[in-house]
């Protein structure tokens, strides 16, 4: 006669239930730990791609780019630099003769030209951080495209500098590589290559312009101030904006400051807003990575700076040639 096996009781299940609970949630942070490990691990190699084309392009013209004077043909770093990252099929794409829009302001809504509505509309993977998931099709907002078209988004933006005193606007020479007409060399920064950042990344905007209520999260928009006030700065713009606009980010083809650069004027990921006054402003580097950003050096070099970086490190670092000794960051 066969002896029965005695069966699990309901208490003994649920114990079972419970342990299998506890080590999936264990595990699960690991997992998500590992995930974004590997996300910040790709948005670095995409640094390091934007840094080697950079690098080529001073090669071949013995100077870095400049971002544009007009701002309808001001095109940014980021597409200045693609015929030198192996993006020959996008590069052919792009007319660098023809404006990238015509319109927009009193001239009415901006429609972007035919000879770069496809290129401006094309996914850039190097451009993306992985890590955030804002879409990057950006069809709704002011002196954007006419309906139907529309402008891909960037993470990755280009340096202007420390943005303390005049540094904030780019139509004047600034204190950074990069500048409307800028053309510097590795020879303009003798704070050293490894002392200079070039590279960093911003959250992605919704491309939505709204009124003066503040948004529920206004570290992902930008306060713009439309008065001519004589002496803007952050804090008054920041305190008391003329509307919100979700625009950092949102064109990779064009070099505008709000949309594909920032300063070092505060640390990473900062709880404040940035700011504009017109289209020059304050734009800070932030991420979706946990503590901090990825920075890509002059010397083709990417570190992550911690959020916790002394500001005056982080405005030294903006700077290509104000003498300072840096610190440990």
């Amino acid at each position: 006669m066969r002896k029965r096996r005695a069966a699990f009781t309901l208490v003994e299940l649920l114990v079972v239930i419970a342990i299998i609970g506890i080590l999936v949630a264990l595990l699960l942070p690991a997992v998500q730990a590992a995930r974004e490990a590997a996300r910040r691990t790709q948005c670095a190699n995409n640094f390091k791609q934007a840094a080697l084309a950079l690098h080529n392009y001073h090669s071949t013209f013995q100077r870095f780019p400049g971002i544009g004077l007009s701002s309808a043909t001001a095109f940014s770093i980021q597409a200045q630099i693609l015929p030198y990252a192996e993006q020959q099929n996008l590069v052919d794409l792009i007319d660098f003769q023809s404006p990238i829009y015509t319109g927009g302001g009193h001239a009415g809504p901006a429609t972007i030209h035919p000879n770069n509505e496809q290129a401006a509309r094309h996914l850039v993977p190097m451009f993306r951080c992985p890590s955030d998931g804002q879409e990057d099709l950006f069809t709704e907002f002011d002196c954007n495209a006419a309906l139907g078209q529309a402008y891909r988004g960037t993470n990755l933006v280009v340096s202007t500098g420390s943005g303390r005193d005049g540094n904030w606007r780019i139509s004047n020479r600034t204190d950074g590589l990069f500048y409307y007409g800028s053309a510097s060399r590795f020879a303009d920064m003798t704070d050293g290559t490894s002392n200079v950042v070039v590279f960093s990344e911003t959250l992605l905007g919704n491309g939505i312009s709204r009124g003066t209520e503040p948004p529920a999260r206004p570290h992902e928009m930008v306060a713009f101030q439309s008065s001519s006030a004589p002496n803007p700065n952050m804090w008054a713009i920041t305190a008391n904006p003329s509307y919100w606009q979700g625009y950092r980010g949102y064109a990779w083809i064009l070099g505008k400051q709000y949309g594909t650069t920032f300063s070092t004027y505060s640390t990473p990921n900062p709880r404040h807003p940035d700011a504009a006054w017109m289209a020059f402003g304050w734009f800070s580097a932030r991420s979706f990575h946990p503590g901090g950003v990825n920075v890509g050096l002059g010397d083709g070099s990417v570190r992550f700076v911690s959020d916790t970086i002394d500001r005056i490190t982080w405005h030294n670092l903006g700077s290509i040639a104000d003498g300072q000794v840096l610190g440990d960051y």
